[in-house]
């Protein structure tokens, strides 16, 4: 997804490239997200890491 969104001129470092997989069930719709490793360490400033809900989205 990150290669195609490049494409249209975002582009995300690795601390950004969270999403691991999305499908769909139905109307609904679902996410794996991770916290890249290289953003660990500042994980604790926040109730959400903001690559974090970036991937989510």
């Amino acid at each position: 997804v990150y290669d195609r969104l490049r494409d249209f001129g975002f582009h995300y470092g690795p601390a950004f490239r969270g999403l691991r997989a999305a499908w769909r069930r139905g109307d609904e719709v679902f996410a794996e997200v991770v916290l890249d490793e290289s953003a660990h360490a500042d994980a604790r400033r926040f109730g959400l890491h903001p690559a974090l809900l970036d991937a989510a989205m």
